[in-house]
């Protein structure tokens, strides 16, 4: 079988086994497969005997990722950075993404491991394992893991597993591609205690009510345009809670001839907007994001936008997903 996972550079693996220290660096303002992978990431290190010190800018704003904001930093000790550690930047496609935390250890020897299908290099040659095909950056992790030569075990495992669980929406984003390993992967962390049925509902349950409404009120307002093949939605700044969007997304990409959602977030000083797309629209929603200064995956992308104002924001992405239907 053709395998989705190429094998990982000998000179990414050897600056891995070399070092004696590790910073770990996720995107701001995480998601589940940014943390998990972080965490995954930090269990391996651990067991190769190396110390290592886990950063994110945060914040952490959905309920399902608060409780694990205790185990980062938010700027590496001066202590730590005497032992020159290795940067290791997990599912950021940007120099930019990491934030606040990466400015401080810039100039530091670093590698990134990530997914995304859009962005720019910015690791020396061989220092990087940037495979978009896979679903998420913890399936990477795994691989690293594998060439690493660390053996799975269920605390890895469980990390392993909710990143992939959250960012394929639960199985749902996976293709006839990357399925079959994908899959196979899982059976080893189910194989290690993963009860995917809990995980499940450990991510899923004890929303508040609140959120639930405000969620139905975005979908309530959303609009539709271009003859239906593009919904519209928009969440104003008084709903900060981050979590929404799984069930606006979710709900309004079962809308009968539907392509593709653009979710309009009011920051107050900026527009946060999230694309999502069919996956057999034709549709490249991260090219769209990526010139607008953001990035992401060819079906889920997003990117910010400041000094425009809602209205006429939205004018321009209806615009954007016309010219790219067409």
């Amino acid at each position: 079988m053709d395998t989705i996972f190429p094998q990982c550079d000998a000179r990414l693996i050897k600056a891995i086994k070399d070092t004696e220290a590790a910073i770990v660096i996720a995107h701001r303002n995480p998601d589940g497969d940014a943390l998990y992978s972080s965490l995954a990431m930090e269990r391996i290190l651990r067991k190769l005997g190396k110390d290592v010190q886990l950063l994110n800018e945060g914040p952490f704003l959905r309920d399902d990722i608060k409780a694990l904001e205790p185990r980062f930093k938010k700027e590496a000790d001066e202590s730590f950075l005497n032992k020159n550690p290795l940067v290791i930047i997990l599912d950021c496609s940007t120099p930019d993404r990491p934030g606040e935390p990466f400015k401080k250890v810039e100039n530091l020897s670093r590698i990134v491991i990530d997914h995304h299908s859009s962005g720019v290099p910015f690791t020396e040659e061989g220092m990087s394992y940037i495979v978009p095909a896979s679903p998420s950056t913890t399936m990477l992790v795994d691989v690293v893991r594998e060439a690493l030569g660390v053996e799975l075990d269920e605390e890895m495992a469980g990390c392993l597993y909710r990143g992939f669980a959250t960012d394929t929406g639960f199985y749902h984003f996976l293709t006839e591609k990357n399925a079959p390993e994908c899959l196979m992967r899982v059976a080893a962390f189910t194989a290690h205690g993963v009860s995917p049925y809990d995980v499940y509902d450990e991510m899923h349950d004890g929303r508040k009510l609140q959120d639930i409404k405000d969620t139905a009120s975005i979908i309530l307002s959303a609009g539709t345009y271009l003859d239906g093949q593009l919904i519209v939605a928009y969440q104003p700044e008084t709903m900060m809670n981050a979590r929404l969007s799984d069930g606006v997304y979710a709900s309004l990409l079962e809308t009968e001839g539907v392509k593709a959602i653009v979710f309009i977030k009011d920051k107050g000083d900026a527009l946060e907007i999230g694309f999502r797309s069919k996956n057999k629209s034709g549709l490249d929603v991260g090219s769209i994001a990526q010139s607008l200064g953001g990035g992401g995956h060819s079906k889920a992308a997003g990117a910010t936008i400041k000094g425009m104002k809602r209205e006429e924001a939205q004018k321009m992405l209806i615009r954007m997903i016309e010219d790219a239907l067409r």
